[in-house]
């Protein structure tokens, strides 16, 4: 339950990654980001990566830290797959990331 969710948490961080861009935020949303708007998508990019490679590393070091590399590429594939195909896409996954994290949370608390 945990690697689910460390897995929901690096596809979130690479989500703020390419909302950095301004021709990913564009093809997303249809305007330019402000400065602001980048640099709190970087901050959360990078907190967001670390809390991952955290919750990773806390089921084991040696399987956790190959699960983060496998969580990463896996991430990054699912999103440029989504940026490339179905942009418009990317818009609902903004509000079902942290729904869907929220669940697996709660899921992994009550089972």
């Amino acid at each position: 339950m945990m690697y689910s969710f460390a897995m929901l948490l690096c596809l979130g961080a690479f989500y703020a990654f390419a909302m950095t861009k301004t021709a990913h935020y564009k093809s997303v949303f249809g305007t330019r980001p402000n400065q602001v708007q980048t640099q709190r998508f970087n901050r959360s990019g990078w907190i967001i990566i670390l809390l991952s490679f955290i919750v990773n590393l806390s089921q084991g070091v040696g399987y956790g830290s190959l699960m983060f590399c496998g969580q990463m590429a896996l991430s990054v594939l699912l999103l440029a797959v989504c940026l490339t195909y179905q942009p418009n896409w990317m818009r609902s996954l903004l509000y079902l990331l942290p729904l869907s994290g929220l669940i697996v949370v709660v899921s992994g608390l009550v089972f």
